[in-house]
C-alpha cells in the first residue's frame, strides 16, 4: 500500500496493526525493513514520473500554470512527508537509508 501512495497509517489500519506494532517488527526483521524503503522508494519514483506528465501537460497547454504548480508542490509534499518516515526509520535504528528519498527531493526543487 506505501508503494501505491497509501500512508504507513493506512497500510498498518488495513492489516488491522497499529504503527508501532510495525516498527517494532521492524526492528526484529532486517527483511521488513528493508522492504519497507524500497516501497517508499518505489512511490518516491512514481511521484518523479508523475511530475513530468504534469510539466508536459503544462507544456502542451493542457493545465495552467497555477494548476501544474499546485500539483507539483502536493507532489513535492508528500515525497517529503514519504521521506520523513524514512528518516524515522533510519534514525531509530542507527542507518541513514532516507538520504536516497531526500536526494530526489533536491531534484524537484
Amino acid at each position: 500500500m506505501v508503494r501505491e501512495g497509501k500512508s504507513l497509517y493506512a497500510g498498518c489500519f488495513n492489516v488491522g496493526i497499529s504503527t508501532r506494532e510495525f516498527y517494532d517488527e521492524v526492528a526484529k526483521d532486517e527483511k521488513i525493513k528493508e522492504m519497507y524503503l524500497c516501497a517508499i522508494n518505489d512511490y518516491a519514483d512514481k511521484c518523479v514520473d508523475d511530475i513530468r506528465v504534469i510539466v508536459q501537460e503544462l507544456k502542451n497547454g493542457e493545465i495552467d500554470n497555477s494548476t501544474a504548480k499546485l500539483l507539483i508542490e502536493t507532489m513535492k509534499w508528500l515525497v517529503q512527508k514519504a521521506s520523513n518516515d524514512i528518516s524515522g526509520v533510519g534514525e531509530e535504528f542507527g542507518d541513514d537509508e532516507g538520504d536516497c528519498v531526500k536526494e530526489i527531493m533536491v531534484k524537484f526543487v
